[in-house]
């Protein structure tokens, strides 16, 4: 279910990317050829650049390609070692629980604001919502990693 859940945000996260991509596109060819750039592009970038990112975390998470520095950890004994992965994934674990408690206080605080984007009025309170979703995500897949470290799998 976790894995399914990694997938489906890791997708929306990739649809942003592309998105992201689209927009610098179309925004440097209408500058170039039409001497008008596509108003709000700096906004629907940096927007889609938060959805792209947060989301990745977890299917970044899930396929090791996250930062990992073992080369000290690797030459303790296993119960050792199994010790220190246990207590940065309880770190890891805690980290992401305030990251998402925040990321969703922050978007009731933007929806009870109304706060919107400077040029084309887009309502930031989702984004907050996402940046929650995410560090929640990652709380559950570095928690996840906690109770197998702790396990002993």
């Amino acid at each position: 279910m976790l894995d399914r859940l990694v997938r489906i945000a890791s997708r929306i996260g990739a649809g942003a990317l592309i998105l992201m991509v689209g927009v610098t596109f179309i925004d440097v060819i209408a500058t170039k050829l039409l001497h008008r750039p596509l108003a709000g592009s700096y906004e629907y970038v940096a927007i889609a650049q938060l959805v792209a990112v947060g989301l990745a975390g977890a299917e970044t998470f899930l396929a090791g390609r996250h930062v990992q520095v073992e080369m000290f950890v690797v030459k303790l004994p296993r119960g050792a070692r199994r010790g220190v992965i246990a207590l940065v994934a309880l770190l890891g674990s805690a980290l992401f629980a305030v990251l998402a408690w925040e990321g969703f206080l922050y978007g009731r605080s933007l929806q009870a604001a109304g706060e919107v984007t400077g040029t084309v009025k887009i309502p930031l309170y989702p984004f907050g919502y996402v940046l929650g979703a995410s560090g929640m995500l990652l709380l559950l897949v570095v928690g996840r990693e906690l109770v197998r470290s702790l396990r002993g799998d």
